[in-house]
């Protein structure tokens, strides 16, 4: 039978201690220098987003080739959103089949396919 008018062990000062707490804010890692891109690379960038998106149809059909949320490439194709990086730049330019130099150099033409019609 038990005793109810024992106390218990706890509270008695033989707790494990409490672990220490979490730092308020985890502190933010840089990225590199080496894949941010310069003004006019990030516009060309977002020109080829756009123009990409125009020849496949969709932002949903060309974040499917792309393996990227949808409104990732709506972010980085808007002017006002977050600059679009140097590994998504590489990514667009095998999705594009293009070289990433021209690519970021502005030059890329996108040509709608035909269906139907031998190359």
């Amino acid at each position: 039978m038990h005793d109810l008018s024992w106390p218990g062990s706890y509270g008695q000062k033989n707790d494990p201690p409490c672990p220490p707490d979490p730092p308020a804010t985890p502190e933010r890692r840089r990225r590199s220098d080496a894949l941010k891109l310069s003004d006019e690379e990030v516009k060309a960038v977002r020109v080829a987003v756009r123009k990409l998106r125009r020849a496949f149809g969709s932002f949903n059909a060309l974040a499917a080739m792309l393996d990227v949320p949808a409104n990732t490439l709506r972010r980085f194709a808007n002017p006002k959103g977050s600059p679009p990086t140097g590994t998504f730049a590489i990514h667009l330019a095998a999705v594009a089949k293009v070289l990433v130099e021209v690519l970021l150099g502005g030059k890329m033409v996108v040509t709608t396919p035909v269906i139907g019609r031998a190359a």
